[in-house]
């Protein structure tokens, strides 16, 4: 356990130190603005579509590093203070606020861009296009809101995996638990009958919908919950 984390403050540490000196060595650009949606463009700059998608690129890569950073810090707490049971919730609430932001993050780059690449007469060109960008981005970020929203309300409400046990019903079930092999530690007796430590079966639907045993469905989708961080690039 200490190794680990011992690893995690090290790649903390390297997230930091990543972020830092790629904004210092980009200082003269200030590409830390965009991700409090203010413009640091000069001299018309993006001036093409590789300088937008480069922008828009690392800024999407950027916030990753910061997801990533923010959930280590959630897998450093204690366990005695920040139970298993709650872990994934909050991973997922991080992870559908991420991927909100990173969809709100490139819609000032594309509109500055398009807005900016046409003069006189072909304004309207540019005026049309920003339309049809927003009409897109409105879609996907609708549903991204629901998304987000739905993590919220799962965050909120306290929802028991299951119930406690008799002590007939913990002898029936062999006095160890299924997952750990050892004693059990807090049981709790699903709703298929199967009866797991309540840490150990938290961790598992943190990745898995179906019992250990059974594979009856308990829980709903468990994406994002056990830490995970999209692959997927953020360009529009």
């Amino acid at each position: 356990m200490q190794r680990s984390s011992i690893f995690l403050i090290f790649a903390n540490f390297h997230i930091f130190i990543t972020i830092f000196c790629f904004y210092l060595l980009y200082d003269d650009m200030k590409l830390y603005l965009i991700l409090v949606f203010i413009p640091p463009y000069s001299d018309n700059y993006p001036k093409t579509v590789t300088d937008l998608l480069w922008i828009v690129a690392v800024s999407d890569f950027i916030l990753k590093l910061i997801t990533i950073f923010v959930k280590i810090c959630l897998t450093l707490i204690p366990h005695k203070v920040f139970e298993a049971k709650y872990r994934g919730k909050w991973y997922l609430a991080v992870e559908t606020t991420s991927q909100l932001y990173r969809c709100l993050v490139p819609i000032q780059p594309w509109l500055y861009y398009l807005l900016e690449s046409y003069q006189g007469p072909q304004k309207v060109i540019g005026v049309f296009l920003s339309a049809a960008y927003m009409v897109a981005k409105g879609a996907d970020l609708m549903g991204r809101t629901k998304t987000w929203w739905a993590s919220v309300l799962k965050l909120l409400q306290n929802v028991q995996l299951g119930v406690s046990p008799d002590k007939d019903q913990l002898t029936l079930a062999g006095l160890n638990c299924p997952i750990c092999h050892d004693d059990f530690d807090q049981p709790v007796k699903l709703t298929c009958d199967h009866v797991f430590c309540e840490e150990c079966v938290a961790r598992w639907f943190d990745r898995e919908q179906t019992c250990p045993l059974c594979r009856a469905k308990v829980v709903d989708d468990p994406t994002w919950r056990d830490g995970g961080t999209t692959q997927f690039v953020q360009l529009y």
